[in-house]
Order: C-alpha cells, then structure tokens, then sequence
C-alpha cells in the first residue's frame, strides 16, 4: 500500500483524494479564506459572543412577538433576560455580629462625657 506525500507529509487520501491537507500557499491568501470559513478554535467564545451580540436585537424582537401570541416560555425568557422576575430582593443581613472594639465605640458614643 502506497501513501500518498502532500508538501512534505504523508498523509491519508480522503475521498477527494488530497487526503484533506492543503499545499504550502501564501499566508494572507490563506488569512483571507480562513476569514470567511469561521474563526480558530481559541476564539469560539468570542466570535460566538459578538455573533450573538450582533443578533440580539432580532431575537429579542422575535421573543416578544412570541410571548405576545400567548407563548409562556417565550414570556418567561424575557422575564428572565429583562430581569423581571426577581420581585423583591430581602434585605441583605450581616453574617456576623459587631467586633469587640466596635461594640465599645457604641457604647462610648452612647454614654454622655461626664
């Protein structure tokens, strides 16, 4: 069995028969076509967040539609992306009592100079 070399390396032969790998070329050729096919894998998060950032206003829009024809889940998803549904937050409360030193700064304000 034969293997077949493409720019130096060996490489399986794929159904179209270049075995998937692409000769040595200029490199700002290859940034232009890489461009329009999606970014590296290292950039996913990114490019998924602008891409996603770019539609928001469509979906958003869509959503409303949605909810206004009496869907639940879509009015649901609004709520929570709108932050709607929080109601009424509790008052936060203090973990811990007052320190020693500041129960004495109290108690010093409270009782009058004599």
């Amino acid at each position: 069995m034969e293997r077949k070399r493409v720019a130096g390396r060996f490489v399986r032969e794929g159904l179209d028969g270049d075995g998937g790998v692409q000769g040595a070329g200029n490199k700002d050729a290859e940034a232009g076509s890489n461009a329009a096919k999606g970014p590296r894998p290292r950039f996913c998060r990114t490019f998924t967040r602008a891409r996603v950032a770019e539609a928001l206003p469509e979906i958003v829009e869509r959503f409303v539609e949605e909810a206004k024809k009496g869907s639940i889940a879509h009015a649901k998803m609004l709520a929570n992306l709108g932050g709607l549904d929080k109601g009424e937050m509790p008052e936060a409360t203090k973990r811990r009592g007052k320190s020693v030193v500041g129960q004495l700064l109290e108690k010093m304000a409270r009782e009058p100079e004599e």
